[in-house]
């Protein structure tokens, strides 16, 4: 028997169970979720935030070393190589910088242009006018004159005497000044609230006209006086007044000959009477002290 069990070596196993590979899975798959539930409950209690935090301590100082690696990575790859290179990527960037500042400005310039042009047409199209627009310049700063310098001249085709005429928005045209002298490239103009300015005028009121002097008045804020009105014709309040194209025929020191007719300059805010005459205050049309751009009558086509 003893010889037997010796040929033979028993060899003893411990008997292994195995399921059936879809149970391995669920119970698998029930564990994780079990798990699940408890890391969600624990963090919910706030169990896990020490374990987090030195989860998240460890792991700080490789996502530092990883993203300078990535920033000199992409520093390498986008960055030109040498000195020379950055200068001419810089210059390069400069011009093309200048290029593009020089194109908005023209653009911005031509905007504001076919603005000007769009009422220079709409004005030619009430009036019998030839029109040459022009920027105010300067303003003189001489507080006892009010003139302004406007950068067209004699190249152009401007003369002394010439009207000068202007249009606030939504506002209707009306003469500001006349030109007191010109140059090559730039003009004086006298605006019509100087002392100085003495133009003829003509009041319109119920069908009849009547004659007098128009003198500036920029010591009353900006306003215009009419001397000289015959009391045939009763002046009221909200009259219009315009130029009489007569000025030439005074004498006056200023040659005004090319100032037309039929410009529309004020309205008048009060009258008063002396003797045989009649005087009256009045309210520019257009204030010049406002205006920024301009239109030189050159002449009228009758």
């Amino acid at each position: 028997m003893h010889d037997l069990l010796n040929d033979k070596p028993i060899k003893l196993r411990r008997g292994q169970i195995r399921l059936p590979l879809g149970l391995r899975s669920l119970l698998v798959g029930l564990l994780l979720c079990g798990l699940a539930v408890l890391l969600i409950t624990l963090d919910g209690q706030g169990n896990l935030a020490p374990a987090r935090a030195f989860v998240q301590q460890g792991l700080a100082p490789v996502a530092q070393v990883l993203t300078g690696i990535r920033g000199q990575l992409d520093a390498f790859a986008t960055a030109p190589f040498g000195d020379a290179a950055v200068r001419a990527r810089l210059q390069e960037l400069e011009r093309e910088n200048s290029r593009l500042a020089d194109q908005l400005l023209r653009l911005e310039q031509a905007q504001v242009e076919n603005v000007f042009l769009r009422q220079q047409l709409q004005i030619q199209r009430e009036h019998p006018w030839t029109l040459l627009g022009a920027e105010v310049t300067v303003r003189s700063p001489d507080a006892g004159r009010r003139v302004i310098v406007i950068a067209r001249g004699t190249h152009d085709g401007l003369a002394p005497g010439m009207a000068v005429i202007s249009q606030l928005p939504g506002g209707p045209t009306a003469l500001i000044g006349i030109v007191e002298a010109a140059g090559p490239r730039t003009a004086e103009v006298l605006l019509i609230t100087d002392i100085s300015s003495q133009i003829s005028a003509r009041v319109m009121s119920e069908g009849r006209s009547a004659l007098g002097m128009m003198q500036g008045q920029w010591q009353n804020g900006s306003r215009l006086r009419l001397n000289q009105v015959d009391r045939g014709l009763p002046l009221k309040q909200g009259a219009s007044v315009m130029t009489a194209g007569m000025t030439a025929a005074l004498n006056l020191p200023l040659d005004l000959a090319s100032v037309p007719s039929n410009i529309p300059v004020g309205v008048i805010e009060e009258v008063r009477t002396a003797e045989n005459y009649q005087y009256a205050d009045l309210r520019p049309l257009v204030d010049p002290d406002q205006v920024r751009y301009v239109w030189v009558i050159l002449n009228q086509d009758d």
